[in-house]
């Protein structure tokens, strides 16, 4: 069941085999530890500035309590304002400063998901309720092996065997902050960052955000909706580096497909994959 969608979400998979994480080996060949070949396919940044006059927003957790002094930003792909929520967990800010394809950006990727959500042209803005989503701490986390399976919460990810992961350390100095963790994100109550026309059925926020792998990682989860065996599924990541490296900043890009496991137990990629650790969103094909 195709959802409407941007062009580049059609074309994205094919992007992912060509340029995106594609291995340099000989298949035929078993002992071949050739070193994988990742190009990030990167996106146009061209766009007109506009300036917004100011963004609203009420932030609560899932318990419906306020989230307090959560951390957001107004990003463009050319600047970008750091706010916090107040004590109530609202925001009014006024950003009053040109940038190009604005989004609100809520959550740290530290404590909390982080989500992207676009703001358009309107120089004035409210974004109604939005949901802030704590990360399991660091301490319930997983370590990054060299290869193999690195799971938390409802994810798996398979890191090649002869392949290569790079944190952000910039924003992730600290080694006790680079552990693999991930909680769902309720659709319904996240329409902003997860606009319906996509379709989406399932999400999760991830950290630490920016991790890229190479080859691409392969993502496995709990069939959770009960979908049906040999169900085809779609798997996308949104863009939350203004950088546009690996994702359109501000919506989502297609990098894989997926199939639910023959016992119906699970959700498997069959081609494509996890490049970038960034928030996640699957839907029925």
């Amino acid at each position: 069941m195709h959802r409407p969608t941007l062009l580049t979400l059609a074309t994205g998979l094919a992007l992912w085999t060509a340029l995106g994480c594609g291995s340099s080996s000989d298949p035929a060949s078993p002992v071949d530890t050739t070193p994988a070949v990742c190009e990030a396919p990167g996106y146009a940044s061209e766009a007109e500035s506009v300036t917004l006059q100011q963004v609203k927003a009420a932030v609560f957790l899932p318990s419906g309590d306020a989230a307090a002094q959560l951390p957001v930003q107004v990003c463009g792909l050319d600047v970008c304002l750091p706010y916090t929520a107040n004590g109530a967990g609202v925001l009014d800010v006024a950003p009053r400063t040109p940038m190009k394809r604005p989004a609100l950006k809520y959550g740290d990727g530290f404590d909390f998901a982080e989500l992207a959500v676009p703001l358009g042209a309107e120089p004035k803005q409210d974004l109604g309720e939005l949901i802030a989503l704590p990360l399991p701490a660091f301490t319930e986390g997983s370590s990054f092996p060299k290869r193999g399976a690195l799971t938390n919460g409802a994810l798996t990810l398979q890191l090649a065997d002869h392949g290569s992961f790079e944190h952000d350390i910039l924003t992730y100095g600290d080694e006790s902050e680079r552990v693999f963790r991930s909680v769902a994100i309720p659709i319904a109550e996240s329409s902003q960052a997860l606009p319906p026309s996509f379709g989406f059925e399932l999400a999760y926020g991830v950290a630490p955000l920016g991790t890229t792998f190479c080859p691409a990682a392969q993502l496995s989860l709990e069939n959770s909706l009960a979908w049906a065996p040999g169900t085809a599924i779609e798997v996308f990541v949104q863009g939350l580096d203004v950088s546009e490296k690996w994702a359109p900043y501000g919506t989502w890009q297609l990098v894989a497909e997926a199939s639910v496991s023959s016992d119906g137990k699970r959700i498997e990629t069959t081609s494509g994959g996890i490049p970038i650790l960034s928030s996640i969103a699957l839907r029925r094909k």
